[in-house]
């Protein structure tokens, strides 16, 4: 009897220790870090937003240029040109035809007088003077590929020949780089937890190297896929880590000019892009030039500073203090050497999505950000889709650019004026009524549905910049990049959505808007649920015995 109790008790004592290992416990043995307040009154000893705090929001945003390019490139790398089949059998019957002659003569016309795309007529053993008298009735696949009618235009479906019985493979493309997006939102609190900010961000500038520049020599199809999905987790491991690394040197009320910034310089990308478009018509010398700046992104070994958070978390106290050291001598500021005694040495994990999702408060706050997020994400990416399939109506990437660039920045001033909460749902409620109010616009009324169109634009983007600055102060310290990361995932969700909703409604926009708008607006009404800022601490684990120690060792 005594022998079956040991057993139960030993049995319960595996489960226990298990629970701790799933519940993330093993990963995250102190909520509370003891060094917080030591640390933001060093960060205010420094200068809340000096010259080495606005010196690193520029080196740290520059490569958002980039991940625009890499974003928003697919519409130009993969658009379809006009094209036909390729007939030439004629010319061995009657050699001195013309290219007009010739189509006319071998490629079967639709209704509107076009030609088709898909077909041509089957060749006969005829002479040409019957040909030209009777016709020809017999139609096939293309046998000889396919002439594009923009010779001067090279993208990838050209190169690859992706038209026909092939166009599904433009689709799967874009779900590849959305799937790598997916993985990098995925990885990137695990990243930034055992390699820190900076190796984290060094790691995504190689990959941009490799696989963003290195597209451009791509041999085969098969291989253009695997960059994009690499990319696609390259430009959301670096987006998150790079807001860590920032929001970790700023002060709390300096953080929204940080995020606003960061946004601002993807913008700029945008519009480089938009110009670039049009002058550079090959989509390899395109991916050439737009990647080749990476390379000047190699000084960043030197010149980017790791966060001293991520320092003190791994115990390395003596590297914490000599970069806060030297932040301080660039602003030319005196760091009061009590401060720097009050810090103790102490080594903590990260949090994990666990830790969240076990806790009702937090778990709480997810499940509604997650849902603001994706109405966001689909509202946006319905909106871009809507822009490029009427580039001549809405004004395409470049206005929506120059649109984004001044809304960013007002972010900044919405968000002290009246508060990031306020501001939130404020943008929500905007983007989500003219959304749906564009649905019920006439279709002759074109002023009024280009000035919702714009609204709508406004509301979207700031709404994204505000989701940006408000979750971050929603969370614990230790859970803001698994946060970030998790919350992530809902744009690889919602750019799915899109294409779902594009492939089944392909001649029905206003289905889409309305679903976008109607989202959006909910979420709005959702945010009211939220808290204005985290404000609790989380309890402290009990410690564990000596003795429950020395069991778990044996």
């Amino acid at each position: 009897m005594q022998s079956k109790d040991l057993e139960d008790g030993s049995s319960k004592k595996k489960v226990e220790q298990f629970s701790r290992r799933v519940f993330g416990r093993r990963l995250f043995k102190s909520e509370n870090f003891t060094n917080l307040n030591a640390y933001l009154d060093i960060l205010q000893a420094l200068g809340e937003f000096g010259t080495f705090q606005r010196r690193l929001v520029a080196l740290t945003f520059v490569p958002g240029l980039l991940s625009a390019f890499f974003v928003f490139d697919g519409p130009l790398m993969l658009e379809t040109q006009p094209y036909h089949c390729y007939s030439d059998w004629l010319l061995t019957i009657q050699p001195n035809l013309t290219m007009r002659d010739l189509y006319n003569l071998s490629l079967p016309k639709r209704n509107d007088g076009s030609f088709e795309e898909c077909l041509m007529y089957s060749p006969v053993q005829r002479d040409f003077d019957s040909i030209v008298k009777y016709g020809l009735n017999d139609t096939e696949e293309c046998q000889k590929g396919w002439i594009y009618t923009q010779p001067e235009y090279w993208s990838i479906t050209r190169e690859f020949n992706l038209v026909c019985g092939k166009t599904s493979k433009l689709l799967e493309v874009r779900a590849i780089f959305i799937t790598g997006i997916l993985c990098g939102s995925l990885i990137i609190g695990t990243l930034c937890d055992r390699m820190g900010c900076y190796r984290t961000i060094l790691t995504m500038m190689l990959s941009y190297a490799i696989f963003g520049f290195g597209t451009a020599f791509v041999p085969t199809f098969n291989v253009y896929k695997v960059f994009q999905f690499i990319v696609g987790m390259t430009v959301m491991c670096y987006k998150i880590s790079s807001i860590i690394l920032v929001s970790e040197w700023l002060v709390v009320s300096r953080r929204a000019h940080a995020v606003a910034l960061e946004h601002c310089f993807y913008v700029l990308g945008l519009i480089l892009f938009s110009t670039l478009t049009s002058i550079i018509p090959h989509w390899r010398l395109f991916r050439l030039v737009v990647g080749s700046p990476v390379f000047l992104l190699i000084s960043y070994i030197w010149i980017l500073p790791e966060s001293p958070m991520w320092l003190l978390t791994k115990g390395k106290m003596e590297k914490a203090k000599g970069i806060l050291c030297m932040a301080a001598n660039v602003n030319k500021k005196v760091i009061p050497p009590e401060l720097f005694q009050q810090l103790i040495k102490e080594e903590i994990h990260y949090g994990t999505i666990l830790n969240i999702l076990q806790r009702r408060p937090l778990r709480r706050t997810l499940m509604i950000l997650f849902y603001v997020w994706f109405s966001i994400g689909l509202g946006y990416f319905g909106l871009i889709s809507q822009g490029h399939r009427n580039k001549k109506k809405y004004g395409g990437y470049l206005t929506l650019g120059l649109l984004q660039l001044p809304v960013h920045l007002s972010c900044i001033i919405l968000s002290e004026k009246l508060g990031r909460k306020n501001s939130q749902i404020l943008t929500l409620f905007l983007g989500g009524f003219t959304s749906l109010f564009t649905v019920f616009v006439p279709n002759d009324m074109n002023s009024l549905e280009l000035t919702l169109i714009i609204l709508n634009q406004i509301g979207l983007t700031a709404a994204i910049t505000m989701s940006f600055i408000y979750t971050v102060e929603l969370f614990p310290i230790f859970l803001r990049q698994v946060a970030l990361g998790f919350l992530s995932l809902t744009y690889s969700f919602s750019a799915i959505a899109i294409l779902l909703i594009e492939t089944v409604k392909q001649d029905q926009p206003e289905f889409t808007m309305m679903i976008c708008g109607s989202l959006t607006m909910s979420g709005g009404f959702l945010t009211f649920l939220l808290p204005k800022k985290w404000e609790g601490k989380l309890p402290e684990e009990k410690s564990e015995s000596p003795k429950e120690n020395d069991d778990q060792k044996n």
